[in-house]
């Protein structure tokens, strides 16, 4: 019933080659990897500071999120951070294209892929660009890069002055990206970075209380932290977040999933199913079983949000049988999900 519902609500979101397969989905086996971006900066103050964000980001996604450090790519200025011992390389282009290219051996279809940008961005009339060691990258170069990774999800953090453009060139059907500006004239230094990394942390951007934090709660949070920032300040507004889920390449400020705009992104999710399942069951067969619940779980949940934001588009009676029909499955989910960990931890004791 699960699947048959979940088609059900899908079917009117994608058109065309985009409903060939379902996005973001919770699956036992699905990996989880990231790619983190330090670019260069223009004085040491603000390298110091570039490499103080990437670190904290590779720490919380290994710590609290539950990424295996593999699975993470740091690519930090010129390479040299003695206080990243797990950094990846220097953020140069030809390293950027080979450890993607790297990835992309590792990936299998329906992986997630999450590339974070911190550093500078530019622009001019013809094309946004992230600062890097070297020659820059532009938005269009960097789509041909993640036009090799078509079978996986991809989500897109950019944290940079002037990114619109970079981001609207990434725009692609399946495709979450999270932008700092709304145009190319925002030039000046952003604080979104700061408050990226404060809505991972704690994952205080959990909105639903659901102990997972999603792309959309990310940007949500970090638009009113923004927002709030200039207004303590005193200062007019020289950066605004936008994000596209919609593959339109026109990034918004204020996206309603109601409307289509943010429905892709409540159901990108940060956590692995690893961040859920406490270490001492990380392995045997207690551990595989607790992964096909709780992906079950993540997935009748994944199907609710969906459906709710299809509410207006349905007749009253299929909408009010479809959610009833998921509801019941979800208690019943999550029921047998809280007897088997309460069990698992009495033995454990």
């Amino acid at each position: 019933m699960l699947i048959v519902v979940a088609a059900m609500v899908l079917a009117p979101f994608f058109s065309g080659e985009a409903r060939e397969r379902e996005y973001f989905l919770a699956g036992p086996q699905t990996k989880k990897f990231a790619v983190i971006l330090g670019g260069a900066a223009a004085d040491e103050s603000y390298g110091a500071q570039f490499r103080q964000w990437t670190r904290q980001l590779h720490e919380i996604l290994v710590r609290d999120y539950g990424y295996p450090p593999e699975h993470i790519s740091l690519l930090s200025g010129h390479g040299d951070d003695p206080a990243a011992p797990h950094i990846t390389g220097s953020c140069r282009l030809e390293t950027v294209v080979d450890v993607m290219a790297q990835l992309r051996q590792k990936v299998r279809p329906g992986d997630q892929i999450s590339v974070f940008f911190v550093g500078h961005g530019t622009s001019d009339d013809q094309e946004a660009k992230f600062v890097m060691v070297g020659p820059d990258i532009s938005g269009g170069r960097f789509a041909e890069i993640l036009a090799g990774f078509s079978d996986q999800d991809i989500a897109v953090v950019n944290t940079t002055a002037a990114s619109q453009p970079f981001c609207a060139a990434l725009a692609a059907p399946g495709r979450v990206i999270v932008c700092a500006t709304r145009s190319a004239a925002e030039r000046y230094d952003t604080v979104f970075a700061r408050y990226l990394l404060q809505a991972l942390e704690s994952r205080n951007a959990d909105r639903d209380k659901n102990q997972r934090v999603s792309l959309f709660e990310i940007f949500l949070y970090v638009r009113e932290k923004v927002k709030a920032w200039y207004s303590e300040q005193d200062r007019l507004p020289s950066e605004h977040p936008t994000l596209d889920d919609s593959g339109d390449g026109h990034p918004v400020t204020d996206p309603d999933p109601i409307r289509g705009e943010g429905r892709l992104a409540q159901i990108a999710e940060i956590d692995t199913l690893t961040a859920f399942l406490p270490d001492a069951f990380a392995g045997g067969a207690d551990a595989e079983v607790l992964r096909q619940l709780t992906a079950r779980v993540r997935g009748l949940e994944r199907s609710v949000i969906l459906l709710r934001n299809q509410k207006a588009e349905m007749s009253r009676k299929d909408y009010r049988d479809q959610l009833e029909t998921l509801l019941i499955d979800l208690a019943r989910s999550t029921r047998r999900l809280d007897v088997l960990l309460a069990e698992l931890r009495s033995e454990d004791r």
